[in-house]
């Protein structure tokens, strides 16, 4: 197994530490930003395995039943419709919405299907004391896609969905509402009891972190993002990681530029989406469209103030804030301010946690249209406006990956030299 090396860079601010104590279950911080550095668990490797394979399996079957059976059931007029998740894609595809129906796809169905085969995968050879072929790489795209699975924002998009088609008719919850929920938590479970330094150690036993001892100059140190394995990066010279195989880069390429590209584009879409209709309903040849504002005062006039509140945060405080964080972040960079590097190292992260939450509306969406479709009664259909929403969601999703947050602190390194 992979020794511990108590020498590492954070991936936050960059800056090269030596950990003296690692505690038995907890996690190390970084002294500048406060970034999480490491962490380890109590429990003896073979249990951990064995306690996550098993949660891994559940999930499993838990994710089978949530895509086969229907969510909810609604009867409106003597009319009685279900959908199923698949029938939600299949029915934005059939629309011409491909964007949106891979979107909803990948968030709700591929990531978590990715995610969670992939730990099979990698978890029960180990299980029996083998290494599966290419498990560090398996690994790194299981790490890469769990950015992307939603099934939590899911969750609320659901039971939004439920109070809103409650008054238009009777909603029966299905089997695989509350198989959702318990997936939900079983995956929560997993990302939390999975020891990743141990797991890394279990797959890829002959790789060894650098020996400060053995640094050569010339050369610097980087704590690798994905599989925080401590990697030398020669300048001007291109290399993988000995561990995960992912190319290695002293800092995230052009984050600059790419950042500030994507939040451009993010601006322009957040327009049209906000003017445009995210939902369209026809009811006795009236056709009325509801843009994300409008559907907020209306759900706050009817008495649902609640889901007014958890939409108007997820879908129009959510976008702004993160869209404004990023600005300020791009715009302190560049003017190269020395102003409370650690603030702004925070909110970077808060862009990273709150970034997924609006899509909660696009699922509402989905969900709502994929039900109600009775021809001459009525028959609600996602807008153009939710398209751009998307778009919105996952520009900003990308521009925070590819922002650099050890551009924060580049100019404070000059001062201090």
């Amino acid at each position: 197994m992979t020794q511990y090396v108590p020498i590492t860079v954070c991936h936050d601010c960059g800056l090269l530490q030596q950990i003296s104590d690692m505690p038995e279950d907890g996690a190390v911080k970084c002294c500048q930003c406060d970034a999480t550095l490491r962490k380890c668990q109590r429990i003896a490797p073979a249990k951990s395995i064995e306690h996550t394979l098993a949660l891994v399996i559940t999930a499993l079957v838990l994710l089978v039943i949530s895509n086969v059976y229907p969510i909810i059931q609604v009867d409106a007029e003597g009319h009685e419709m279900a959908a199923t998740l698949f029938g939600c894609v299949k029915y934005l595809f059939n629309n011409e919405m491909e964007f949106l129906a891979g979107l909803v796809f990948l968030t709700t169905i591929g990531a978590p299907v990715i995610q969670l085969a992939g730990l099979l995968y990698i978890l029960l050879p180990v299980h029996f004391n083998r290494i599966p072929p290419f498990a560090p790489q398996m690994y790194r795209l299981v790490r890469i896609v769990t950015s992307w699975s939603m099934l939590e924002v899911l969750m609320l998009g659901i039971l939004v969905s439920v109070v809103k088609l409650s008054a238009l008719a009777t909603v029966v919850p299905s089997i695989a509402l509350w198989t959702f929920a318990l997936l939900m938590i079983f995956i929560a479970a997993i990302l939390n009891d999975l020891d990743t330094e141990m797991l890394w150690g279990q797959i890829s036993p002959k790789v060894q972190g650098v020996e400060l001892q053995k640094f050569k100059s010339g050369v610097q140190l980087i704590n690798w993002h994905n599989c925080h394995l401590l990697c030398t990066v020669t300048a001007g010279h291109e290399s993988s990681c000995p561990r995960c195989d992912a190319p290695i880069h002293l800092r995230k390429p052009d984050s600059f530029n790419r950042c500030t590209a994507l939040v451009i584009a993010a601006f322009v879409m957040y327009i049209p989406a906000n003017l445009l209709p995210v939902m369209e309903v026809t009811s006795l040849g009236k056709t009325e469209g509801d843009t994300i504002i409008s559907g907020v005062i209306y759900l706050a006039t009817s008495g649902d103030l609640p889901l007014a509140i958890i939409l108007f945060i997820a879908s129009i405080c959510v976008p702004t804030i993160k869209l404004a964080i990023l600005s300020f972040l791009l715009i302190s960079v560049h003017f190269k301010s020395q102003w409370r590097p650690k603030e702004r190292t925070h909110l970077y992260r808060l862009t990273e946690f709150i970034g997924r939450w609006s899509m909660v509306d696009i699922f509402v969406d989905t969900l709502m249209a994929a039900l109600i479709q009775i021809s001459g009664l009525m028959v609600i259909e996602v807008g153009a406006g939710a398209v751009a929403f998307g778009a919105v969601v996952v520009l900003t999703m990308l521009a925070a990956m590819a922002f650099d947050p050890r551009l924060i602190w580049d100019n404070m390194e000059k001062v201090n030299e």
